[in-house]
Parts: structure tokens; C-alpha cells; sequence
């Protein structure tokens, strides 16, 4: 395989070239993972390795002209990886690629300098768009300077809290020593939520949705984006192998909650839209993908949280879109920094900007936040 070595004062110094990812990496990739976001040592645990070669190398989406890069020395060590999964997708009524990259995680001993080389390299390759859906701030200016832009609506997350004295509860079982004391102020929980639901239903209740609803499969995704993004400028265009691949992937996410994939058909029996969330009860719900007809948006809304509520959530939490503000502020939400950032980069300035005004039909299902979760679990699977 032919490598393109980095130039400039860091690769000199370092003698580092960038190159493909290849399987083999796999379990030096789990190596920096391990160090960066579970305990700071370098032996993989037990499913870190397996878990990469999921999504790089098992993945039915892996496209053989774009993918994940590797910063490797001299001594063929790695230095830094980037990870980058895709989507076939349509531009403008063509074929084009949507790319979701995890941002660059660079060996402690190695040039800080590697990642924005990863970076430079993969940002002028053929994808159309690109897009981190867990950017952190000390990355801004790097893919601001880069010509990436960051979509400041789409980094706030939306929260509608449903029980909110059982998911503190739940908050606390999660700290050291909270276990113990958690049966003890279960049930002053139970009555200080009952309680707080009388008093502000608007903030604390789900409407409920007389709408029908039944589980989302691979088939009925493809054919509802479709009908729902008949006119956008750019959508997915999935294959039914993958999502059967995705979602089995997303279920394995256990410490999230119970995987929920369901579409909503309204009166008529017409798609009105779909989502996809974790459900677990007395605790945070991540709603991964939320889409509907704009003319059906408030009831596909109104029928996620029933379903939270009915499953006993004590909050949801999405990512905040321009069309998902009046909706989650008639609902009475909060809004939240998040802690991450979306980011957006494409050769096309105007896809960028369709991107933060919510013209684009992707989801969180299109980027890496999805798999980050899988990668802090306490157990990997």
C-alpha cells in the first residue's frame, strides 16, 4: 500500500507518514482508546479490539476509497488515528459520500502536531461532506482554520425531564457509595416526581399521541426517508444490510438503555415520521434520530415522549435542530451545552450552510456519537 509521508517541522521531526488504516491495526487503535477514555493504560479490554474492527472493518458501509487514517513512525509504531466511517448518499439527485469522523486520538509520547496532520490529509479527500457529531472545543479552532464551520444550534441538546427526583436518584446510585443509599430514597423519589407532575404537567408530562406506531425496520427506514426527503438536498441512501448492521450494533449499547427504533403513522395510517432513543426507566434517555414531515413533527414529538414517559424515563436528551426549537419550547425543554460540538466541513461552502440550517436529512446515526457510547461502557460487547 502506498503511503504519503507529512511534511512540514512535525513530520521531520518525528519521521511520521500518513497511511490507510488497515485490519491489522485494529488492536493498536483499542490500545489509544483505552488510554484516552477508559484508564489511561495501553492493554485493550476484553471487546475494545473487537469493537474496532466492527466499525472499520466489519461495517457493510466501509467505502475502499474513504476511510479511517493511521499516523505511523518510522518504527512502525502508531502515532495517531482518525476514524472515519460513510454513507452513501444523494447531493443534489447524485451519488456522493457522507463521511462521520471521531476526532483524532494521537499517542501521549507522540507530536501533538499528528492529529491536525490527519486532519489536513482527510478533509481533501473526494467525500462531500463531513461531519463530528463529538467535537470538543479544543478542537474549534483547528477545523475552523481547516475551513470547517461549526453548527452552533446543532452542538446544544434539547432535555425534556419527565421524573426528575428519580433520575437525581439514579444520578447519585452512580457515584461512589450512591447503591447503598439508593432503595432508601427510591420511594421518596416516587412521591416528590408524583408530586411535581401535578404541579407543572406542562414541563414534567408527555401529551400522548393517538397516532399508531409499530417497530422501524430496515425497510420501512429506506421507504419512509424517501417519502419524508423527497425534496432535500442531500439524504442517505441506505442499504437494508446495513441498518439491519447498525441497529444491531446500536442494541448492543446496554448500558444506554433498551434500543427503540419506531416509526409513527398518523390518523390515516400515512408515515408521519421516526425515531430512534434508548429507553431505560429513572434515568437519561439519548434520543439518537428524530425526523418527521414538518406538518407532522409536533405529533411524531408528542408520541417519542409518551413512549418515554410510559417506559418511565426520567429525562430525554436530543440534539437541538432548527426545526426541533418550537416544538421542544412549547413542550416546555430546557436547553443544555451538550459538551460537544457538531461539526461540518465540505469543498461545497453551500452544503455547509444548508447543514446548519437543518436542510440536510442526516442524523446522529451518521456520525460517531453512537459508537462513543459503546466505547465508555463499563462493559464493551
Amino acid at each position: 500500500m502506498t503511503t504519503q509521508h507529512a511534511t512540514g517541522a512535525a513530520g521531520a521531526a518525528g519521521g511520521m507518514h500518513i497511511r490507510r488504516f488497515e485490519p491489522g491495526d485494529a488492536e493498536a487503535v483499542a490500545s489509544l482508546w483505552q488510554y484516552w477514555f477508559r484508564d489511561k493504560t495501553r492493554t485493550p479490554e476484553r471487546g475494545l479490539t473487537e469493537l474496532v474492527r466492527s466499525i472499520y472493518v466489519e461495517n457493510p458501509n466501509r467505502d475502499p476509497e474513504i476511510g479511517p487514517l493511521v499516523a505511523e513512525g518510522d518504527d512502525g509504531s502508531m502515532l495517531g488515528f482518525l476514524g472515519i466511517t460513510t454513507t452513501p448518499v444523494s447531493v443534489d439527485g447524485r451519488a456522493a459520500t457522507l463521511a462521520g469522523l471521531f476526532p483524532s486520538v494521537v499517542d501521549p509520547k507522540a507530536p501533538t502536531t499528528a492529529a491536525t496532520f490527519l486532519l489536513r490529509r482527510f478533509l481533501t479527500g473526494p467525500q462531500a461532506i463531513t461531519i463530528s457529531d463529538g467535537g470538543h472545543v479544543k478542537f474549534e479552532r483547528i477545523w475552523e482554520t481547516l475551513g470547517g464551520e461549526i453548527a452552533h444550534l446543532q452542538s446544544l441538546r434539547w432535555v425534556k425531564l419527565l421524573r426528575p427526583f428519580a433520575l437525581g436518584s439514579s444520578v447519585l446510585a452512580r457515584r461512589r457509595g450512591g447503591a447503598a443509599v439508593r432503595p432508601l430514597l427510591a420511594p421518596l423519589a416516587l412521591g416528590s416526581d408524583v408530586l411535581a407532575r401535578r404541579a407543572a404537567p406542562a414541563r414534567l408530562r408527555a401529551v400522548g399521541s393517538s397516532w399508531r406506531a409499530e417497530p422501524l425496520t430496515p425497510e420501512t427506514l429506506i421507504e419512509a426517508i424517501a417519502s419524508i426527503h423527497a425534496r432535500s438536498r442531500l439524504r442517505p441512501e441506505y442499504t437494508a444490510e446495513y441498518l439491519a448492521w447498525l441497529f444491531a450494533e446500536l442494541a448492543k449499547s446496554r448500558e444506554q438503555g433498551t434500543f427503540t427504533a419506531t416509526l409513527v403513522r398518523d390518523e390515516r395510517g400515512t408515515v408521519a415520521g421516526w425515531y430512534a432513543v434508548y429507553l431505560r426507566p429513572d434515568d437519561v434517555c439519548r434520543v439518537f434520530a428524530l425526523d418527521a414531515h414538518p406538518r407532522r413533527l409536533d405529533g411524531v414529538v408528542d408520541h417519542l415522549f409518551a413512549e418515554a414517559d410510559a417506559a418511565g424515563a426520567g429525562a430525554l436528551i436530543g440534539r437541538m435542530e432548527p426545526k426541533l426549537r418550537r416544538p421542544m419550547a412549547a413542550r416546555g425543554c430546557l436547553v443544555h451545552n451538550g459538551g460537544s460540538l457538531m461539526m461540518v466541513h465540505s469543498g461545497d461552502p453551500s452544503l455547509m450552510q444548508a447543514a446548519q440550517l437543518g436542510k440536510l436529512a442526516f442524523s446522529r446515526l451518521d456520525a460517531e456519537n453512537w459508537y462513543w457510547w459503546r466505547i465508555v461502557s463499563r462493559v464493551i460487547t
